[in-house]
């Protein structure tokens, strides 16, 4: 299944680099944000399948975004991609409806297989155990 995504981002390289590999896995990037504000007026507009989101914006909080997110749209696959994968921070992402966290650098395996359960399980995150510290 190929999914229609938003890409909340702010630093345009990574963008890009992410949207590239979405391509090549064969999903669309559908609309992009690089603040709270836009990624809810971008989710409501384009109401994508899943959201790839970024913890460290430059004007807002990744966290406050995903809650907002989620609050918005209970339903909503919401994944999280973060430099940042302490297992403090993973169980709270996890606790507040994150899909699953893919540390950066991102590997074009780790993304594929995220994706692959998105389309296959929707919103329902997986569990905090399930997710060792990577740093």
């Amino acid at each position: 299944m190929n999914l229609r995504l938003l890409v909340v981002e702010d630093n345009i390289i990574t963008r890009a680099m992410l949207k590239e590999m979405l391509g090549m896995l064969g999903h669309q990037v559908v609309a992009e944000a690089d603040t709270l504000q836009s990624a809810l007026e971008q989710y409501q507009k384009h109401r994508p399948d899943a959201v790839s989101l970024d913890l460290s914006l430059a004007q807002d909080d990744g966290l406050v975004i995903l809650k907002a997110l989620r609050q918005a749209d209970p339903q909503a696959s919401v994944f999280v991609v973060s430099a940042n994968c302490q297992k403090r921070l993973r169980d709270q992402l996890i606790a507040s409806g994150a899909f699953d966290i893919i540390a950066k650098p991102i590997e074009l395996e780790a993304l594929k297989s995220c994706l692959e359960r998105i389309a296959t399980h929707g919103n329902k995150p997986t569990r905090p155990e399930n997710h060792p510290p990577t740093s």
